[in-house]
C-alpha cells in the first residue's frame, strides 16, 4: 500500500510533502517529494496530511454507553452507573459492547489503547476475541475485584481465592497478534490486601506484565482507602507494599498525592495516566502536571471513558492544556505552573503514549513502525505554524479521510 501526502513526522515542524509504503503491516519505505516512479498512491494526495493514529492510555471498554450520567461523585457514580453497566457487559453484552467501543474509538482516530474489561472471565474472553478480529493494538485486562461492589462483580475473584491450585487472576491469554494481556486490579477500595498481593506476586514472577490501576482520583476514595488500609503510610504505599509499582505500572488520575507519594512513584518508574476530562466531569480533582514534572514522573494521557465524556484524543489533549491554564489562573498566574504547548500534547497522544505502553516502535512515522495511520484533510489556511493548535481546537472525525490499522484500511462503520 502506498500513501502520499504531507508527512507529520514532528509536530513542532510543518509537515513536508512525501510518501510512505506499507508491507506486512509496517512502514517499509518513507521519503520526501514524489513517490518513486511517480507511482499512484492508494490513499492520500498532495494536499492531505499523514500522521500516526492516536493512542489512549486509559479507558474502560464496558463503559462506552454510560457517558454523560452526571451529578455524582466517584464512589456514588461507580455504584449507580458503572457497576450496573459492567454487570450488563458480563451478562451477554461483551461482544456488542466491545464493537461499539471500537467503532467510536476508530471513528475519532484512536488506533491503540490501554484499557479495562469487566471482572467476568468469559465476557473478557469474548471481548478479547473481538479485539483480535479487528486488529487494533491494545493492552487490556480483566478487572480484578473482590469487595465493595455487587456480588456478580466480585464473585469470580472470591471464588478463585478458595480454589487449590488457584487459577490466574488474568484474562485468558490472547492468541498472539496485537492484544497484550495486563493485570487490572480496579483500585484499592475494591481489592483486598490478599488480592493485591496475589497480583504483586504475579508481577514479580512476570516482570514484563503491565499493571493498570487507579490511584487518588477523588478525596472520598482516598479517605475510604485510609480506612480500609490503616497500616499503610498513604494510598500509594498500599500498592507498593503489595509489589504493584514498577516501570510497567500505569496509575490513572493521581489528583491527590503528597510529595512523598510523588517521590515513590518516581523511584519505582511508574507511568501516570492524566485524565483531564474525567477529572472535570466527576469533579474529582485537578491534576498537578508541575508536581509530576518536578519529580520526574512520566505522564501519559487517557480519555477514561465513561468518566471522561469524550473519546477523541485531540480533545483530551486540549483539555490537558486547559487544565494547566486553569491551575495557572487559580495560582495567580504563578510562573511555577507550566502550560504545555499544542505540539507537546500532540506528541503525548501519539509517540508519548506509545512509549508509556512499552510500544517503542509505535506512534511515529519511521521505517519499521507499525502502520497505524491517519490520512487527514484540512483547510489549506490551516497549513501554518499553528497547524497543531488548529487541529486540537477544531477537532472533528470529519477531518479524517482514511484510517489504516496494522497496514489495512478500515472503515469504522464495518466494525
Amino acid at each position: 500500500m502506498l500513501l502520499k501526502g504531507r508527512l507529520l513526522t514532528d509536530p513542532t515542524r510543518a509537515p513536508r510533502p512525501g510518501w510512505l509504503r506499507i508491507e506486512g503491516g509496517r512502514i517499509v519505505e518513507l521519503g520526501e517529494g514524489e513517490p518513486p516512479g511517480r507511482a499512484r498512491a492508494d490513499l492520500g494526495g498532495a494536499d492531505r496530511i499523514i500522521c500516526p493514529g492516536f493512542i489512549d492510555a486509559h479507558l474502560h471498554i464496558p463503559q462506552f454507553d454510560s457517558v454523560g450520567l452526571d451529578g455524582m461523585e466517584l464512589l456514588e457514580w461507580l455504584h449507580k452507573v458503572i457497576y450496573p453497566a459492567e454487570r450488563w457487559f458480563g451478562a451477554g453484552a461483551a461482544r456488542g459492547g466491545t464493537r461499539l467501543a471500537l467503532r467510536r474509538m476508530v471513528t475519532q482516530g484512536t488506533l491503540g489503547f490501554a484499557g479495562y474489561l469487566s471482572s467476568h472471565g468469559e465476557a473478557s474472553r469474548e471481548a478479547i476475541s473481538v479485539l483480535e478480529q479487528v486488529g487494533v493494538r491494545c493492552v487490556v485486562g480483566r478487572v480484578a475485584m473482590d469487595r465493595e461492589a455487587p456480588e456478580d462483580l466480585t464473585s469470580e475473584d472470591r471464588t478463585r481465592a478458595k480454589m487449590s491450585p488457584r487459577p490466574s487472576p488474568l484474562a485468558a491469554p490472547a492468541r498472539g497478534g496485537r492484544v497484550e494481556i495486563s493485570a487490572n486490579p480496579r483500585f484499592a477500595v475494591a481489592c483486598s490486601e490478599e488480592l493485591l498481593a496475589e497480583i504483586g506476586w504475579l508481577r514479580k514472577e512476570r516482570p514484563e506484565l503491565i499493571i493498570q490501576t487507579h490511584l487518588a482520583e477523588s478525596k472520598g476514595e482516598c479517605e475510604k482507602v485510609a480506612a480500609l488500609f490503616p497500616a499503610a503510610k498513604h494510598y500509594t504505599d498500599v500498592y507498593d507494599r503489595a509489589g504493584l509499582l514498577g516501570p510497567r505500572t500505569i496509575l490513572a488520575h493521581c489528583c491527590h498525592l503528597t510529595d512523598e507519594e510523588w517521590r515513590l512513584i518516581a523511584e519505582r518508574g511508574c507511568v501516570v495516566a492524566h485524565c483531564p476530562t474525567a477529572n472535570l466531569f466527576l469533579r474529582s480533582g485537578v491534576f498537578d502536571l508541575s508536581a509530576a514534572e518536578r519529580h520526574g514522573v512520566r505522564v501519559a494521557l487517557g480519555s477514561d471513558v465513561a468518566a471522561g465524556p469524550d473519546v477523541a484524543m485531540p480533545r483530551v489533549a486540549r483539555a490537558m492544556i486547559e487544565t494547566a491554564k486553569w491551575r495557572s489562573i487559580a495560582h495567580g498566574g504563578a510562573t511555577g505552573v507550566r502550560v504545555p504547548a499544542p505540539a507537546e500534547v500532540w506528541s503525548i497522544i501519539t509517540v508519548g503514549n506509545a512509549e508509556a505502553l512499552g510500544w517503542n516502535d509505535g506512534g511515529r512515522l519511521v521505517v519499521g513502525a507499525p502502520a497505524d495511520l491517519l490520512v487527514l484533510r484540512v483547510p489549506e489556511t490551516w497549513m501554518d505554524e499553528h497547524l497543531i493548535g488548529r487541529l486540537l481546537h477544531h477537532w472533528s472525525a470529519a477531518l479524517i479521510e482514511a484510517r489504516v490499522i496494522g497496514g489495512v484500511a478500515l472503515d469504522p462503520t464495518t466494525i
